[in-house]
């Protein structure tokens, strides 16, 4: 054991070292980032509860403690999950295994060791953000040194609990599902559930948990909170014990520390049972070769000018890839939470709503730009190698860029206009900002589009990279930037016409329609030229391409 985690210590300074230290760079300051917003949202919180003087010290507590537990039941679900996938991969995909399965080493060690793994890889991201949760809880309800460190030991067996339990199942699962198969679709699963339970918690409406107006709607919330099933759950437990620290009562913690001390052992023992039993077999029947007794139901089609074998191909890297699934759900989370935050938005006067409403119409291609970003972007790089069989094929070049274009094109036309009526259903758009978002959205998505697939052909790379790698180029950061700069810019650009005819509708005014044309006029032709250029230049890099 001693060897290994030398071993695991000397690539993580390796990787340190040797890395592109930029990215490291980038995705501390984002961690330090994401860490100080999650510490002011929490720090706000706790503190408005803590220095309410029209409730008493046991309600405050108590209402702290149901915050706790609606926050711990999402970690503690996402803990699991994220065992679960970290147990397939690291007990039946590692590559390491075959090597350690060879040495000296007892397997019950090496078993150990990767369960050790397990844990780091599963919880660092429920610690991240659990941390300030656990720093502003403290530093208000309970700052004692002794009850900081009873805090943390019931958050550490409360992870240990989450570990225990995804790795047993991780144990289990293998022995009716095949791992290669399952862990794909469990990803996605995971990003459902995840997506799930921030709409949920969304539909909630926790806002109202800080309105202090009528107390007797506080209590109605928290209470439809208070459900008998949940006090079973470790994220119950550890919101109990959080609460009884802060209270300094020993005896009921203790309890609870001893609740969480039987379940870790019970799944240890559990786990260590099932290792015994079952995760040898398993690993060698995953290992072990099998007959090809699957045939390929392709069929041949004509050559000239039939895009049905792309459009096959296109469609099956889709279904085959659960990352670009995933990707796909989370904007849907977003989306719904983002259509929720509409619709609560206080719109005091109607000059107030046309202000949001022209808001959606940004965020719509903000969210096509990071569509953009994610698919069309890396369409082309993702072909690797395979752009072989296409320069090979009867197909024109010429053509397979045009179909690259609509493929991608057409499905964000119809998102973009889906979030606008979205926005029309919310907030009712008036007929003058209809018009602007006929303006602004076909243009805007159409631009983004040829200049999102233009970047990637640029990238001219044949080497199976990653999504995430293609992302992170030069021409995937270059993408993100000037995407901004260029709605922010639209956005500028039509405040102008937008400014006008609302400013002569208040004042009752004559609206100038002729100058309020011309802006429109002169936005439809700059996105124009910038279309045509980039869409001239593309076809031109595409054509000379040669590998």
């Amino acid at each position: 054991m001693k060897s290994l985690l030398k071993l695991k210590l000397l690539q993580l300074r390796n990787t340190l070292v040797r890395g592109d230290r930029k990215k490291f760079v980038l995705f501390i300051l984002l961690g330090l980032f994401f860490m100080l917003v999650l510490g002011f949202f929490f720090n706000k919180i706790f503190a408005y509860l803590a220095g309410v003087e029209e409730f008493p010290l046991v309600f405050k507590v108590f209402l702290a403690e149901k915050l706790l537990m609606m926050i711990y039941m999402t970690l503690f679900s996402m803990l699991i999950l994220s065992a679960l996938l970290s147990s397939l991969d690291v007990f039946y995909i590692s590559r390491d295994l075959h090597f350690l399965f060879s040495t000296p080493m007892p397997i019950r060690s090496a078993f150990a060791w990767k369960m050790l793994e397990t844990a780091v890889y599963s919880s660092a991201m429920v610690v991240f953000f659990s941390l300030p949760v656990l720093f502003f809880y403290c530093r208000w309800f309970a700052p004692g040194a002794f009850q900081v460190a009873q805090v943390l030991l019931a958050f550490l067996l409360f992870v240990a609990c989450g570990v225990l339990a995804g790795n047993l199942l991780g144990l289990v699962i293998p022995a009716f599902f095949s791992v290669r198969r399952l862990q794909p679709v469990l990803s996605v699963f995971s990003i459902i559930l995840i997506s799930s339970i921030v709409v949920f918690l969304r539909l909630l409406r926790p806002e109202r948990f800080l309105e202090p107006g009528e107390i007797d709607n506080v209590l109605r919330y928290m209470g439809s909170l208070d459900l008998k099933a949940l006090y079973y759950f470790p994220f119950s437990w550890l919101a109990r014990a959080m609460s009884l620290a802060a209270g300094g009562r020993s005896a009921p913690y203790w309890k609870i520390i001893a609740l969480f001390v039987m379940l870790a052992g019970g799944l240890l023992a559990l786990v260590f049972f099932l290792r015994r039993k079952l995760y040898l077999p398993l690993f060698d029947k995953m290992n072990r070769g099998g007959r090809g007794t699957y045939k390929s139901r392709w069929r041949p089609h004509g050559p000239a000018g039939d895009m049905r074998p792309l459009l096959r191909k296109e469609w099956k890297t889709f279904m085959r890839t659960p990352a670009q699934w995933s990707q796909l759900l989370i904007v849907g989370a977003l989306v719904a939470v983002f259509v929720i935050n509409m619709k609560m938005i206080p719109l005091p006067h109607p000059s107030v709503r046309n202000f949001v409403s022209y808001l959606n119409l940004i965020m719509a291609v903000f969210i096509v730009a990071g569509l953009n970003s994610r698919f069309t972007f890396t369409s082309i790089p993702g072909e690797g190698p395979g752009q072989v069989h296409i320069f090979s094929s009867p197909c024109e070049k010429g053509a397979f860029y045009r179909f690259k274009l609509w493929f991608h094109l057409l499905p964000l036309l119809l998102v973009g206009f889906a979030l606008y009526g979205l926005g029309d259903l919310t907030l009712h758009f008036d007929g003058f900002t209809r018009i602007v978002a006929l303006i602004f959205l076909p243009p805007a998505i159409v631009f983004l589009t040829i200049f999102s697939l233009v970047l990637g052909i640029e990238t001219n790379e044949t080497n199976p990279l990653s999504p995430e790698q293609v992302i992170l180029s030069k021409q995937g950061i270059s993408y993100m930037l000037w995407s901004m700069i260029y709605v922010v810019g639209g956005m500028l650009f039509l405040a102008r016409p937008v400014a006008i005819y609302y400013w002569s509708f208040f004042t009752r005014r004559a609206i100038p329609w002729a100058e309020i044309v011309a802006w429109f006029a002169g936005f439809l032709l700059v996105n124009a030229a910038l279309t045509a250029f980039y869409y001239r230049r593309g076809k031109k890099c595409w054509l000379a391409r040669e590998l």
